[in-house]
């Protein structure tokens, strides 16, 4: 599914923690809210490099070996 671009990225949130708040009282059971990390997670490694170890948009929690 395409991104939704009409809604202002400074309310975002607020849209979010609205229909998160309608999912915990059960007003909305037709909504699968899923948190991801919003940039790569990762370690310097020789030379300054950062090693990816969870990618951007990588659902949480989640464990990687």
């Amino acid at each position: 599914k395409e991104a939704n671009q009409s809604v202002n990225p400074d309310e975002v949130v607020a849209v979010g923690a609205a229909v998160q708040s309608g999912v915990i009282k059960g007003d909305r059971k037709d909504v699968l809210l899923i948190d991801v990390t919003p940039l790569s997670l990762g370690i310097e490694t020789k030379g300054g490099i950062m090693t990816k170890l969870i990618e951007r948009n990588t659902a949480i929690p989640t464990k990687r070996s």
